[in-house]
């Protein structure tokens, strides 16, 4: 048993030390990374649930990092995670559906995951789901409901939000601006 306590939690199977652990060796600068070992901390944490684990293991699946490339098992791992309310991983599981990478492309999967990690206030997500919106992905565009989700993701600095709400200026009426602004002050004032 090693005498890093770090180490020997991990090896007695507790998945947050588990997991730690895997940041470690993923993180770790001076030329001492090890994605292999990183891999499979994150592999035995993962295995238990672990939501952040599961996210990891996926970007490296998603990327070839330390493991093989496999966009199936990385559509897997960000399932999982995003199961547990992980936002990041519903949205790569949304950009997942969206390019059909690892899961058959389905546009109105890709707005789930986006919808679910955007009401969690997360601005990438709020700008896809504006996106897929406004591209009528749903049907036709609501566009007040557009203007809420990219004026959301504004406000949070997403770099091309701002750009796209200018896309609206002049196609909103007054009715649908007034609708987005009063759900927009709504969304602010829950979120405080």
């Amino acid at each position: 048993m090693s005498t890093d306590p770090l180490v020997a939690s991990a090896e007695t199977g507790d998945p947050q030390a588990q997991f730690d652990l895997a940041l470690r060796y993923d993180n770790a600068d001076g030329g001492n990374r090890d994605a292999a070992a990183a891999a499979h901390w994150y592999h035995r944490a993962a295995d238990q649930g672990h939501p952040d684990a599961l996210l990891h293991l996926g970007l490296m699946y998603d990327s070839g990092d330390g493991v093989g490339t496999d966009a199936a098992m990385a559509a897997d791992c960000y399932r999982r995670a995003a199961e547990h309310g992980n936002t990041d991983a519903q949205v790569n599981l949304g950009l997942m559906y969206l390019n059909g990478s690892g899961v058959p492309r389905n546009e109105l999967a890709a707005m789930r995951c986006f919808r679910l990690a955007a009401g969690d206030g997360h601005p990438k997500a709020q700008f896809n789901l504006g996106a897929l919106l406004y591209n009528g992905a749903a049907g036709e565009p609501d566009l007040a409901e557009v203007h809420l989700w990219w004026s959301l993701a504004a406000l949070q600095g997403h770099p091309q939000a701002q750009k796209s709400l200018d896309l609206l200026d002049g196609r909103l009426s007054r009715n649908q601006l007034a609708s987005s602004q009063a759900r927009l002050a709504e969304w602010l004032l829950r979120r405080q």
